[in-house]
């Protein structure tokens, strides 16, 4: 995972290269300004006339400049690769849920990808602007101020000061490292659940306020919040105990300097003033052996949130698509020609095993025509409808559009020949006419306006206060459920698909309007293959064949006037 994260960053190695170059700096500067305050401070203890004392608080104020100076260079490279990796990611996983969608839908819930999107990412930021460079740096800065100690002072004090060093740096941020790991894995999982609970209940607070059902949901986030308060305060217990054994490793740390430097300089091996420097130097030496146990505690909760990240990046799409430019794919000019051998499908089920809903579907859907999917719920009808849209992909036999295994059609091309309309269709926060022009930006007024005739909605909107330009609210809540599916079935004419997907579109329409939007139809459908997916047998006149679907088979197709035969409203 590191190494993965790390990939992310290689564009700009370059960037964190003077990140990094910049914080030896500002720590070696930082033991540099402590270090000359104790000179001068032995100097000026010779008495008032001692020579340099000047010199050295003028070089003091100097080092502490360039320190600040140094310091910002580093937050802000190192922060500026931080947040362009970020932006990258969120690209990365937005284009991974373009491809997996909707199925990915059906294995995640949206609140759980939006912490993902949001929460997750952001706390990936650690790794790149609070781990690489402080990383390296305290390894250089260690190094580099044992080395100096060993020269400039005595080898055993360079030595006490390195082995002080690898216990802060190496020993401690060790501790408990499995532990913390998995309870920050598990709560970046409690926080997924916590912000798919909020998204769920904010988005059916109407519902919750009818059924009187919100102190259940505020009793379930409740429990949510304490689960993810018990993980957290194992962080936060277990991360304070391994702080607090970091403080004494280098409190010790200075001790020893000090304890050792005093026997030296009884026997007359160490110069006082190199003492003094000596101690002081150890104790300068603590801010960037700290940072890396800093973010050592973070680092747990930063790689869950990437696993996390890299799970959606990782998993397959639910419906094949082709890996390259695909075949060529002639239109047929009254729609498209669609046939389904040996369809079979059935989703993820406990133990990893299919739970089956589709059985060996075989039929043709001749260009132009209408067909009406018949059956009880969960005979099939809607997932036959997602297969057909390559929502999902068979899991035996084939689907062909025009000749083509609908597996092998390019996205672009599919999504230009192919239209679902489902039974609970989502706009967006806009206007109405920006919902419409999702489908086809160049859209003008008169086009919009036709579409909106087409379903029946052209009174509708005429009585909105400004129309068209009329703006939403969030998942539509000022229009109805049937006004609604009326709109995503305008939005789908306004494409002008060869291939027609309605599911259930007039189930929430009283019969006088769902008979006018049908008669309405009937010229908008022209050149264009039509499966209607419906439980209503007032559909049926527009059928050219009726399909009724019995546990996920195929029971019955009726063509002609067996359409409008009595057994017909199945």
């Amino acid at each position: 995972m590191i190494r993965r994260l790390a990939a992310f960053a290689r564009p700009f190695a370059g960037v964190l290269a003077a990140s990094t170059a910049l914080r030896v700096v500002q720590l070696g500067l930082g033991i540099g300004v402590l270090a000359a305050a104790v000179h001068a401070v032995g100097q000026a203890g010779r008495g008032p006339d001692a020579p340099g004392v000047a010199g050295t608080v003028g070089l003091i104020l100097l080092l502490a400049a360039a320190k600040g100076a140094a310091h910002y260079g580093e937050q802000y490279l190192g922060h500026w690769v931080a947040f362009t990796v970020l932006a990258r990611l969120r690209t990365v996983f937005f284009d991974a849920l373009a491809r997996q969608a909707p199925g990915v839908l059906h294995r995640h819930r949206s609140g759980d990808l939006t912490a993902r999107a949001t929460e997750d990412i952001n706390r990936i930021e650690v790794f790149y602007a609070h781990t690489i460079a402080p990383a390296i740096a305290a390894a250089v800065v260690s190094l580099g101020a044992a080395g100096y100690l060993a020269v400039a002072a005595h080898p055993l004090l360079g030595a006490i000061v390195l082995a002080g060093a690898a216990a802060s740096g190496l020993a401690v941020p060790g501790l408990w490292r499995g532990r913390l790991r998995e309870a920050a894995r598990r709560r970046q999982q409690v926080r997924g659940r916590i912000a798919a609970h909020l998204t769920d209940t904010i988005g059916g607070l109407r519902e919750l306020v009818q059924l009187r059902a919100l102190g259940r949901r505020r009793a379930r986030l409740a429990g949510l919040d304490a689960e993810a308060g018990a993980y957290t305060r194992t962080l936060a217990g277990r991360s304070a105990a391994r702080r607090g054994a970091n403080v004494a490793v280098l409190a010790l740390t200075v001790c020893a300097v000090a304890v050792a430097g005093a026997y030296l300089w009884r026997d007359g091996r160490l110069d006082q003033q190199a003492w003094w420097v000596a101690i002081a130097v150890a104790v300068a030496l603590g801010p960037a052996l700290s940072a890396v146990e800093a973010f050592a505690s973070a680092f747990g909760t930063t790689l869950a949130a990437a696993q996390r990240l890299f799970a959606i990046v990782d998993a397959a799409p639910a419906a094949q698509a082709p890996a390259g430019p695909g075949p060529a794919v002639a239109r047929h000019p009254a729609g498209a020609v669609v046939r389904l051998r040996g369809v079979s499908f059935g989703y993820p089920g406990p133990g990893g095993r299919a739970v089956p809903v589709l059985d060996h579907v075989t039929l043709d859907l001749a260009a132009g025509s209408t067909t009406a999917i018949l059956g009880v719920t969960g005979s099939g009808k809607s997932t036959l409808g997602y297969l057909l849209a390559r929502c999902v992909s068979p899991t035996a036999g084939r689907i062909t559009l025009d000749g083509v295994d609908l597996r092998e059609l390019p996205e672009d091309e599919l999504r230009r020949r192919v239209a679902l309309v489902d039974q609970r269709p989502f706009v967006f926060s806009g206007t109405i006419a920006e919902n419409l022009r999702l489908a086809r930006p160049d859209a003008g007024e008169a086009d919009l306006w036709h579409v909106i005739e087409a379903v029946e909605l052209g009174d509708t909107v005429r009585a909105l206060p400004d129309g068209l330009h009329t703006r939403l609210t969030e998942r539509g809540g000022n229009l109805s459920g049937g006004q609604l599916q009326r709109l995503a079935l305008a939005q789908a004419l306004l494409r002008r698909p060869a291939l027609l997907i309605c599911d259930e579109v007039t189930g929430q329409l009283d019969a006088a309007t769902e008979a006018r939007l049908l008669e309405r139809l009937r010229p908008e459908l022209a050149g264009c293959t039509v499966v209607w997916i419906t439980h209503r047998p007032a559909t049926l006149h527009l059928a050219d064949q009726v399909v009724v679907l019995e546990d996920g088979r195929i029971a019955e197709v009726r063509r002609g006037d067996a359409v409008t035969s009595p057994r017909a409203e199945v």
